[in-house]
């Protein structure tokens, strides 16, 4: 995972004329990872085509603009002002909603977690502690991860070509947190390693969607309509601009995700579009 410390120090590297830094172990692996810098002794040398990807995996996959960001930038910054800068908030010095969940069920089933038992409306959801959800047996036998926010609220209106392959299952659905929901990615990822139920991420059909599902700790599935009619859909109502935009982005992270068997067939599709599909097409137009 990327984290604070290793964005200053990327940051450092784009913004610095210099070309040698030290090889600390979180760079070290960063660079093992993406394939990026020379190692010489104990430095690691970066070129401008390094640091020029160094800044392009900055904004497609953390939404940090480095042109506009130092790693300064971060040093006591509030919430309000660290949104201007990040679309991650746990990089903040000051966290909102640490620690927080935001759970539902699919639409007439019962929420049975924390010790009790909830039968919420439609767009209803409930807000815990991830403590108090570990610390209870969780009466659902998957969890269900949902990208975006009005997706997550609007889950009850989505089509039967997407929740019918999930009607073996009562999952607990969860969202998957962001900057300004209540809820948050980290405190997300925190339950998927403290549980061993089957986790299912319904996300964006984009490169940016399938880097979240590939991020999380553990992953079963991606819930989806069925290839061939995800093809169609795609190529009649994506957004050409959108995949373009994602696909330069986040470049290394699609090589890694060709070769997931969990993501691949997904993405083939996506990319033999180049096209992108937000999942609230799915509430939109559902049947």
């Amino acid at each position: 995972m990327i984290d604070k410390r290793l964005i200053n120090t990327l940051l450092r590297i784009f913004h610095s004329p210099d070309t040698r830094f030290a090889s600390g172990r979180a760079i070290s692996a960063f660079c093992a990872e993406y394939n990026l810098g020379v190692r010489q002794r104990s430095s690691l040398v970066f070129n401008d085509a390094h640091k020029a990807e160094i800044g392009r995996i900055l904004k497609g996959e953390l939404g940090i603009d480095p042109a506009a960001t130092t790693a300064d930038s971060w040093k006591g910054l509030g919430r309000a002002e660290s949104l201007m800068l990040a679309r991650d908030e746990k990089l903040t010095s000051r966290t909102v909603g640490e620690g927080r969940l935001r759970l539902k069920t699919l639409p007439g089933r019962v929420l049975q977690v924390a010790g009790g038992s909830w039968s919420l409306p439609n767009r209803a959801d409930l807000g815990l502690d991830l403590s108090a959800v570990l610390e209870s047996e969780i009466g659902h036998d998957a969890l269900l991860i949902v990208e975006n926010l009005q997706t997550f609220d609007d889950l009850h209106t989505v089509g039967p070509e997407v929740m019918g392959n999930l009607s073996a299952h009562d999952p607990l659905v969860i969202y998957r947190g962001d900057t300004q929901g209540g809820a948050r990615a980290d405190a997300v990822h925190a339950l998927v390693s403290g549980t061993g139920l089957p986790v299912i991420a319904f996300v964006d059909f984009d490169p940016a969607g399938l880097v979240i599902a590939s991020r999380l700790p553990r992953l079963d599935t991606v819930l989806a309509p069925s290839l061939k009619e995800l093809a169609e859909i795609i190529q009649a109502s994506g957004i050409a601009k959108r995949y373009l935009e994602q696909v330069a982005m986040a470049a290394h992270a699609m090589q890694r995700i060709q070769g997931d068997p969990r993501m691949a067939p997904l993405w083939h599709v996506i990319d033999a579009a180049g096209k992108a599909l937000p999942q609230e097409y799915f509430h939109r137009h559902a049947k």
